[in-house]
């Protein structure tokens, strides 16, 4: 089972909406469904609000899941220290 189905069928299994969801993690109905039609991957900071909010571990979730998922996580924290140190860098010649 992949990412987007385990979201799904955990969000249905603890009987809340998209909406609701969405709600709690201050996203739009669209991103949960797009997450659970695996358009989308959530980042780790929703990932982890996720599993809260559903009642299941981090571990869970991404476990057997593709490559894909775990690859576009780690692309989105690479790309966040290389932002954090850009800012670092351009505030040092200010």
């Amino acid at each position: 089972m992949n990412l987007a189905s385990k979201i799904k069928t955990q969000r249905e299994q603890v009987g809340m909406s998209q909406s609701e969801l969405a709600q709690k993690l201050h996203v739009t109905r669209q991103t949960v469904s797009r997450w659970e039609n695996d358009q989308t991957i959530p980042n780790l900071d929703t990932l982890n609000d996720i599993s809260d909010e559903l009642d299941i571990s981090l571990d869970e979730l991404l476990k057997n899941d593709n490559l894909k998922t775990i690859g576009s996580i780690s692309k989105d924290v690479k790309l966040k220290k290389s932002y954090k140190l850009w800012f670092i860098l351009s505030s040092s010649f200010i």
